[in-house]
């Protein structure tokens, strides 16, 4: 890791090289210069995350051998298989149950990683 790298890691800034990259592209930092406020990694709140993995790893194991020939209607029937797959090996309504709790955890643990 370069050291101005290691630097707007510990400090929340962006630093000079990656604002003029910014800038020279059109492009702000949504949070400005200090990222201090910025929300962290959502994945243990945002459960629908785990869903995803889900589906990913389903689509994977069913991928043609040749998927750039896989027509969109092959690749929406496995889709299709995937998802139902999922709706009744894998509790979905539970999974949308635990968004309350794990916020209440998240606070209660002032923003420290949640388990799972």
């Amino acid at each position: 890791m370069s050291d101005f790298a290691a630097r707007a890691i510990a400090t929340a800034t962006i630093t000079q090289e990656f604002n003029d990259a910014l800038r020279a592209h059109g492009l702000r930092a949504f949070m400005g210069q200090d990222a201090r406020q910025q929300p962290g990694s959502l994945q243990e709140v945002m459960l629908h995350e785990t869903a995803v993995a889900w589906l990913r790893s389903l689509l994977s194991q069913s991928t043609p051998r040749a998927p750039a020939e896989e027509t969109r209607d092959a690749y929406l029937t496995r889709l299709r298989a995937a998802c139902a797959h999922v709706n009744d090996n894998f509790d979905v309504a539970g999974l949308n149950r635990e968004l309350p709790g794990r916020v209440q955890q998240l606070l209660e643990l002032k923003g420290d990683k949640l388990r799972k």
